[in-house]
């Protein structure tokens, strides 16, 4: 009896996760999304601690590793985004694109659960709204391009990858600038697809292919994959492109948070634009007033 006391407070925070998500579930399928969304916020801060817990004791054995891992991804995140300079410092970086005038902070983030072989895969990381991430960043690896944060707490945030079948991202070929969409249609979690990118463009095996830019969440130049195999579709005037993904999904536990800082600077010129015409408006109105 003992014995099964000791065993039950041992592992309580593993017996609540459970429930939690039971719960969340369960919630979801009879209520609407809204509804739901808060025992769902709350469960996925649960089942992060859980992950980040099981996950101290692994990461131990790996620390000399992975701190001269950690180096060497800070030199190849020189060349994630083209055209940049890049300023590290212990935990973040800043980036300053001096072609596009596009500004980047680079939060390191470590994955605490992950899934590949799923029809739609998600991992969670350990940073969260309290770190500076937010909903709609773009996430990337030391290789090349994870994914999009999909909701954040606190302290968490769940990230949908590039194997998602919801997943589609503007990508071009970085020795022709053709541009095409990039999805996953399940499988294999090292092979996704291009569509769309005109067959009038010559195309080689090895091609390397990188986002474009017109995803408005993705910024210019980080590396997907490399062309693997493609044919010509004489019906649509496109290639069938099969790339190998440049990132290792399986391996992977370090990642960075894309925080484009030039979207902030978008939205507060958006709000002065419009201030600006409304002054003007009440500066017409009040001199056809004085006119009357």
């Amino acid at each position: 009896m003992n014995n099964l006391i000791r065993f039950l407070k041992r592992y309580y925070f593993v017996f609540l996760f459970l429930l939690l998500e039971g719960v969340a579930i369960y919630l979801i399928s009879q209520n609407s999304y809204h509804q739901g969304s808060a025992i769902v916020n709350f469960a996925n801060n649960i089942s992060g601690k859980v992950y980040e817990q099981s996950n101290k004791i692994t990461r131990y054995f790996y620390l000399a590793s992975v701190n001269e891992a950690l180096s060497k991804e800070n030199a190849i995140l020189r060349s994630q985004i083209e055209n940049s300079y890049v300023k590290f410092t212990e935990k973040e970086m800043q980036v300053e694109d001096t072609v596009y005038k596009q500004r980047f902070t680079f939060i390191e983030a470590t994955v605490i659960s992950k899934s590949i072989n799923k029809s739609n895969n998600y991992f969670m990381l350990n940073k969260g709204v309290s770190n500076g991430v937010m909903k709609d960043m773009c996430v990337i690896t030391p290789n090349g391009l994870l994914g999009l944060v999909v909701n954040a707490t606190s302290n968490f945030s769940l990230v949908m990858t590039v194997l998602h079948q919801d997943t589609k991202i503007a990508v071009k070929n970085k020795r022709t600038q053709a541009t095409g969409i990039m999805i996953w249609e399940g499988g294999d979690y090292r092979i996704g697809k291009v569509q769309e990118m005109p067959s009038s463009i010559p195309l080689k095996i090895g091609d390397t292919l990188i986002t474009s830019g017109y995803s408005r969440n993705y910024p210019e130049g980080i590396e997907v994959g490399y062309v693997k195999s493609f044919t010509k579709d004489p019906s649509t005037g496109f290639f069938d492109i099969e790339f190998k993904f440049s990132a290792d999904y399986n391996k992977l536990e370090y990642v960075y948070v894309v925080k484009n800082l030039f979207k902030v600077d978008e939205r507060y010129h958006s709000i002065v634009e419009r201030v600006a015409k409304v002054e003007e408006a009440v500066t017409n109105l009040t001199k056809r007033i004085d006119g009357l």
